[in-house]
């Protein structure tokens, strides 16, 4: 007994740390470091022709620890230019050139926002003195020129022309990282709450011991006991969609893929859009919203469809929910192979952050049972909650960045956008799959704080009334 207890936390040791190391070598320097991106002034003017026969220099500091991208509004005077301008940033104090850049100008356009993303980001030491150097062999007539605002002149940023001193700051944005509490203690975070897990699951087992029950142990009571029927429940809902369909379980395949195709050709044609692998954000979209429609609506009837059962057998209410959530998540890692097959004909690369999906999923799982177990503990007492539900999950859809881009929402109305879960879980799954890297810290705690909640407020509700649910059904 002593063995087999101990084997047990050393397989949940190891889980713990192996799933842990991955978020933190596959979440990469966003789990590590703060990102930021300084603010883009606004512009009234140029600086002179960049030729051979001058040299900008503009003066500007950060307090963070590495700059990994900078942003220059670029301008060719509505010609076609000529020659090879030469960026440098160079830290004043020890005249070191920390990272050089050459643009070909003849391949610039007019009003051209200019992305400077360096092979690996470059250390700075913050609040010192750094010059961004632009120089250029274009003879004259050929060169380009740089946004400015001439009215700019704050102490810090200042701009010289070939070394004097002029009124104004260049248009230009630096995106930086900074190490932070989190990352920084990455490691000791994780060995605290594995500490804490551990812990409490040996005080389960000794009140175990002792014939006292805590929520793990009636966790494991209630497997043990009901998962013949937990597997029966989520087949049978599983079975029974597609039940007499011709095609069967390959309209879990089919379903979001047609869904995709007429959205694409509605929203790329009729309704122009710029977004980035316009088809993978659409199905991403689709896919996730699709599943969590799908489990809530499912979930909504599951007392109500389950009348029968529950006045003559004693099964925990609370199965019938959870148990349609999970028949409604086969469909929804099923669906998830079309989305890898337009990833490789839209040629997007698959990165190491690609193994961070789970996440988004399991706390959209999680988020999902929680919004059953309410509605379903209304649906018993006022049957128009599935009517409710549906304008409610239409007004969602559109809520929801789905198939429109998430910036066009107004300055004002962002705030509900953040409150809105769906839009972090979604939007968690794009920056996987489209920028290939992992979302910022705080998407990891908006994700799950948003699904902890919500689970906590349905289990409340749910064990407050379930109790007369048999008078009601």
């Amino acid at each position: 007994m002593f063995l087999k207890s101990w084997r047990k936390y050393f397989i949940l040791i190891i889980a713990f740390l192996g799933v842990s190391g991955v978020l933190y070598f596959c979440g990469g320097k966003e789990i590590r470091y703060q990102k930021k991106a300084t603010p883009m002034i606004e512009v009234n003017g140029s600086v002179p022709e960049i030729n051979v026969n001058t040299t900008i220099c503009q003066r500007f500091k950060t307090d963070d620890d590495f700059i990994e991208k900078m942003t220059l509004r670029i301008g060719t005077y509505g010609r076609e230019c000529s020659g090879i301008a030469l960026l440098k940033i160079i830290d004043e104090e020890s005249n070191q050139i920390l990272a050089e850049h050459k643009i070909d100008t003849s391949l610039l356009k007019d009003n051209t926002t200019y992305e400077w993303e360096f092979e690996e980001p470059i250390k700075v030491f913050g609040g010192e003195d750094l010059f961004l150097q632009v120089t250029s062999d274009s003879q004259e007539g050929k060169g380009i020129t740089l946004y400015f605002n001439q009215n700019t002149n704050e102490q810090g940023t200042e701009l010289y022309v070939n070394g004097q001193a002029v009124s104004g700051e260049i248009a230009f944005s630096i995106q930086t990282l900074k190490d932070y509490f989190f990352g920084r203690n990455y490691w000791y975070i994780t060995f605290g709450a594995l500490s804490i897990l551990v812990g409490y699951c040996i005080v389960s087992d000794y009140k175990k011991r002792r014939g006292k029950v805590t929520l793990l142990v009636k966790m494991q009571r209630v497997w043990e006991k009901y998962k013949f029927l937990i597997k029966q429940l989520i087949l049978r809902d599983f079975k029974t969609k597609y039940k007499r369909s011709v095609l069967g379980y390959i309209w879990s395949f089919l379903n979001p893929l047609l869904s995709m195709i007429v959205q694409y050709i509605v929203f790329s044609t009729i309704f122009k859009s710029d977004i980035d692998n316009f088809p993978v954000y659409l199905l991403s979209g689709i896919i996730l919203f699709n599943f969590f429609a799908d489990a809530v609506s499912q979930g909504l009837v599951a007392i109500v469809a389950n009348s029968s059962l529950i006045t003559k057998v004693y099964v925990p209410k609370y199965i019938y929910p959870v148990t349609k959530v999970f028949s409604t998540s086969i469909n929804l890692l099923i669906s998830i192979i079309p989305l890898f097959i337009i990833m490789l004909l839209t040629k997007e690369n698959f990165t190491k952050a690609i193994f961070l999906l789970p996440f988004p999923i399991l706390c959209l799982l999680v988020f999902s049972i929680g919004l059953s177990l309410v509605l379903c503990s209304a649906m018993v007492f006022f049957r128009d909650t599935q009517y409710l539900w549906g304008i409610l999950n239409l007004a969602w859809t559109y809520a929801t960045p789905i198939f429109y881009p998430a910036n066009i929402i107004p300055e004002k109305y962002v705030f509900i956008q953040k409150l809105n879960p769906l839009f972090h879980y979604i939007s968690f799954v794009r920056t996987l799959l489209i920028a290939g890297e992992s979302p910022a810290a705080i998407e990891y705690f908006y994700c799950m704080m948003f699904s902890l909640i919500m689970l906590l407020i349905g289990i409340i509700i749910f064990k407050k009334t379930q109790d007369k649910f048999i008078l009601f059904i």
